[in-house]
């Protein structure tokens, strides 16, 4: 279809083929020096006032050639490119009849003001302008008709700057505008309806930029009050130039003149009635525009409200699937901070057996020898045999021997009694208070037979004093896994370090914990995902990667603090840790319906 698609000056360098462009800048250039030739030649050969009956009278008209170039430029490519032929070819013809400059510059505007018109028109109203249907004939018609009358404003500068008699005025204008509306008529609509769904076609193929755009109320709007007003000033201009030639013949007796003008002023409503029927048609033209783009609306809309149904409903059932699957991650987290806490504890548990296992195996020996040396006494004795000396000598073993095993059996209960506290605090999740110094003696001696087993050395610098009422349980797990992260990624096999807790206050109610290791650190493109969930760099080995992440959620949760990973430029790692001396105090928990009620 043949709508009005203007080609922009990025569109035409950006689309079409170097010879395409070449091809149709040279036919512009070649058009403008026609138009300016056949302006030229309209002047030195008299094609103004050509005589043609109409409407009962005789009527002359003004035959102007470049106005049909210009008018093919401007439906096939836009505007500007019917404007320049126009305007330039109008200045030369002004400039050679010796109009002054000055006016020429205004004058060449009269005919590319008709030219708007149908850019104007037809991008209000998408009418095809390949006059193949009735309507594109009637709006074609309609736009030449006023367009001729737009462009026929420039008789009058012509009719001042000429000296032109007073009686010339009205047949110059008339043979203006109805000259421009023959031409457009009798040249332009024939090549329209011939060679014009061709050009458009071969035109759209190379400049796919070139589009129409979307038709707003505003630019219909628009393009009605420009038809409009050409029509009234049409009107206007008639009955005015009319009422001024009748007065100057009767007022001097003329009736040749008056008959002329007569004559003229049957034209005039013969043209009236045409501008009548033309205007109704346009009236129709306009509402079924309307209507079409009401209809088209109403359509749009339709469309859209079941597109947004159908969004809306397939959101609803997204989000009532992802909060299902947010409910099993919740519960499989939940289950795998618990199996990650059993598996530490079990880790621990192992530990301790070899640990303990130590001072038992001790005592068990010195209690082993004791008992062979009461035998022997025992067997002295029977025998009358016992001296002074085997008593003396037996005491001396006896003492020694009870001295070995009360040392180590005291340091067995002292491990189990930290293991069992420790184990308590990572199983349990019960609040308490309690001294922090002392409770990190603790954990270290319980995480010992795990960081003494590969030869390092953890220290704890705590102030005295500080009471922590809180978990108990929790912390004991974010420093449980802190440690083993350490003793499972922090060093090399073989290589010894140390490990280092530092407690601080930077303020009464607030405890900083700082967890320091020497060993070989935390790579820079880990360091942002090192709290991410089921992130580790040892999966082959069975580590999960929950331990930090699991870390994150006590400190921030269940401790009401944060923890940062602040590793310095050097190898280590450097974990800060702070949170409040009184924990914050657990969100209530929805309590369920019961199933019977």
């Amino acid at each position: 279809m043949t709508i009005y698609r203007p080609v922009s000056l990025r569109g035409f360098r950006n689309g079409g083929s170097l010879p395409d462009r070449i091809l149709v800048v040279a036919l512009w250039l070649a058009t403008i020096a026609a138009s300016i030739g056949l302006g030229l030649a309209s002047i030195i050969y008299e094609w103004s006032g050509v005589p043609l009956h109409f409407g009962g009278t005789d009527v002359y008209v003004t035959i102007y050639p470049p106005l049909v170039f210009a008018a093919f430029w401007v439906l096939w490519f836009g505007f500007w490119w019917g404007f320049l032929p126009a305007y330039l070819s109008t200045l030369a013809l002004a400039l050679y009849s010796g109009m002054p400059v000055g006016w020429s510059l205004i004058f060449a505007f009269a005919d590319p003001v008709g030219l708007a018109v149908f850019a104007i028109a037809y991008r209000a109203i998408p009418v095809p302008h390949d006059l193949r249907s009735l309507n594109a004939v009637l709006f074609f018609v309609l736009l030449s008709f006023v367009g001729g009358v737009f462009g026929s404003t420039g008789s009058f500068i012509w009719i001042t700057t000429s000296n032109v008699g007073a009686q010339q005025v009205l047949p110059i204008w008339q043979g203006w505008w109805l000259g421009a509306f023959l031409q457009n008529l009798g040249i332009v609509a024939p090549v329209l309806a011939l060679l014009g769904p061709a050009v458009t076609r071969w035109r759209s193929a190379r400049w796919t930029g070139a589009g129409h755009a979307d038709v707003t109320a505003r630019h219909t709007l628009g393009g009605a009050a420009l038809i409009l007003g050409g029509v009234l000033l049409f009107l206007y201009l008639s009955v005015r130039l009319n009422v001024d030639a009748f007065e100057r013949p009767l007022a001097t007796g003329a009736a040749t003149g008056a008959a002329t003008l007569v004559e003229s002023t049957r034209a005039i409503y013969w043209v009236m009635t045409v501008i009548i029927v033309f205007a109704s048609y346009f009236g129709y033209q306009l509402f079924t525009q309307w209507k079409t783009s009401v209809t088209r609306s109403t359509e749009e809309l339709s469309a859209a409200n079941t597109r947004l149904a159908e969004q809306t409903e397939a959101l609803t059932a997204a989000l009532d699937s992802e909060r299902v699957a947010h409910e099993q991650l919740k519960a499989a987290q939940a289950h795998l901070v618990q199996a990650e806490k059993m598996a530490s504890l079990g880790s621990l548990v192992a530990g301790v057996a070899h640990e303990i296992n130590t001072p038992l195996g001790i005592a068990l020996t010195a209690t082993s020898h004791l008992g062979d040396e009461t035998v022997k006494l025992e067997k002295l004795s029977g025998e009358a045999r016992l001296r002074k000396v085997d008593f003396e000598r037996y005491v001396g073993i006896a003492r020694e021997t009870t001295g070995l095993v009360q040392s180590h059996i005291a340091r067995a209960a002292g491990l189990v009694q930290s293991f069992k506290q420790l184990a308590s605090d990572q199983v349990a999740d019960d609040r308490r208070r309690f001294r922090l110094r002392e409770w990190l003696e603790d954990l270290a001696t319980g995480l010992k037979p795990a960081w003494r087993k590969a030869g390092h050395v953890m220290s704890i610098d705590c102030p005295d004093g500080v009471e922590i009422d809180g978990y108990p349980g929790a912390l004991a797990q974010v420093l449980t896994n802190l440690v083993m992260n350490s003793l499972d990624h922090g060093f090399a096999e073989g290589q010894t370090g140390n490990l280092l807790v530092t407690v601080s206050t930077p303020d009464p109610r607030t405890v900083e914990v700082v967890y320091t290791d020497d060993g070989r650190g935390i790579p820079a493109d880990c360091r942002a995902k090192v709290f991410d969930p089921f992130f580790t760099t040892k999966r082959s080995s069975g580590n999960t990667g929950l331990g930090l992440h699991i870390v994150f959620n006590l400190v921030t949760a269940r401790l009401g603090g944060w923890i940062e990973l602040d590793s310095p430029a050097r190898a280590g790692v450097r974990f800060v840790v702070r949170f409040p001396r009184v924990a914050p105090q657990p969100a209530p928990q929805p309590v369920e319906a019961d199933s019977a009620a």
